[in-house]
């Protein structure tokens, strides 16, 4: 062999030698595992926005019935059903003596919840031929002892 390819040998033993003593020692890695579980109670929950008051204008004895609207909005969990319903529903006001009847539209029977608002009326009508009492020009039924109405949602 001549002089070249030993050094050439000898540089590649040196080599192969660094890079044996570089390469980082294998070490045994272990791991442990455990498992665990998320667990949540949801309770069911809906919400009703207040409806602004419901306004009659109404003359005595007026050929046509008068009819007002409020509407308000019902929010429950999603897919939990429910029922509206307002109270009082066929009433003679306690001041002006006028007969009224007031339905939530949709119908009664409500639904079932989105997680969304879904929107409701109150519609009130005041049936035509009604004479009222009134000992002046106008009157309110602002002293009124049955005219708070309640919104109920039942879930």
């Amino acid at each position: 062999m001549d002089r070249i390819q030993i050094r050439k040998m000898a540089v590649s033993a040196i080599t192969g030698a660094m890079l044996i003593a570089a390469a980082p020692t294998a070490q045994a890695v272990a791991i442990v595992q455990s498992t665990f579980n998320v667990d949540i109670t949801l309770t069911s929950a809906c919400s009703v926005s207040t409806p602004a008051n419901l306004t009659f204008a109404y003359t005595a004895l007026q050929t046509t019935a008068a009819t007002a609207s409020s509407t308000f909005s019902v929010t429950c969990a999603n897919g939990l059903p429910y029922n509206v319903g307002v109270s009082g529903q066929s009433v003679t006001d306690s001041v002006v003596g006028l007969a009224y009847s007031l339905v939530v539209t949709p119908p009664v029977g409500g639904g079932t919840g989105t997680g969304s608002a879904q929107s409701y009326s109150i519609d009130g009508t005041i049936a035509s031929g009604q004479a009222g009492t009134c000992i002046s020009a106008s009157c309110t039924n602002a002293g009124s002892t049955n005219s708070s109405k309640i919104v109920t949602v039942t879930y």
